[in-house]
């Protein structure tokens, strides 16, 4: 009877840790607002909020893993793996959210900042009524350049225009300055000098 007991007793106190545990909410690593452009109709264009929040960036191991999926298997592979991971942090667009599986960051000469983010789920942008003009492959890489102001702007790939570049050790996207500009207004909220 005393042994049940206590064997009771230690099992609703580990529950009772692990729901205390799971309760207490985390800083973000890094926070960041963002406006993105969606037309309302042909002269009215509206400018929607997008919040992006960082729990935690990803580990060594796993930047390393994902770019060796990348060099040696190609960037379909690169969104197999992203579904493994653990959720990092949101992307939220208006009422949606988007999981972010994949966070890193790299700091610049002149004191800016790059930041790369992915999910295994596309990136949806634009309101539903807009989206059956979307491009056809899903946008899941995001790409942010902020200044040492904590300004900045942002971009969206496929994973077909990831590449790794070993020299800098990033993962990135091909042809920046030809992709479309999806992410204006950016704003590092945890770093910004008031």
């Amino acid at each position: 009877m005393r042994r049940a007991t206590v064997v009771s007793t230690a099992i609703f106190l580990t529950i009772a840790g692990i729901a205390a545990y799971a309760g207490v909410r985390h800083n973000p690593v890094a926070r960041f607002s963002a406006r993105t452009v969606q037309m309302a109709s042909p002269a009215r264009p509206l400018f929607t909020r997008v919040d992006i929040n960082i729990g935690q960036w990803s580990s060594d191991l796993d930047h390393r893993a994902l770019a060796r999926t990348i060099l040696e298997q190609g960037p379909t592979a690169f969104s197999h793996t992203l579904a493994g991971y653990p959720r990092l942090g949101t992307i939220t667009i208006g009422a949606e959210e988007f999981a972010v599986r994949y966070a890193w960051q790299r700091f610049d000469r002149d004191a800016g900042q790059r930041i790369y983010l992915a999910s295994d789920e596309p990136i949806l942008l634009m309101s539903r009524e807009f989206r059956k003009f979307a491009d056809p492959e899903p946008l899941l890489f995001v790409e942010l350049r902020i200044n040492a102001r904590g300004e900045g702007v942002g971009r969206l790939s496929d994973a077909v225009r990831l590449s790794v570049d070993e020299s800098r050790y990033v993962i990135e996207m091909r042809d920046w300055d030809r992709r479309p500009l999806n992410l204006v207004m950016v704003h590092d909220e945890l770093n910004l000098d008031d």
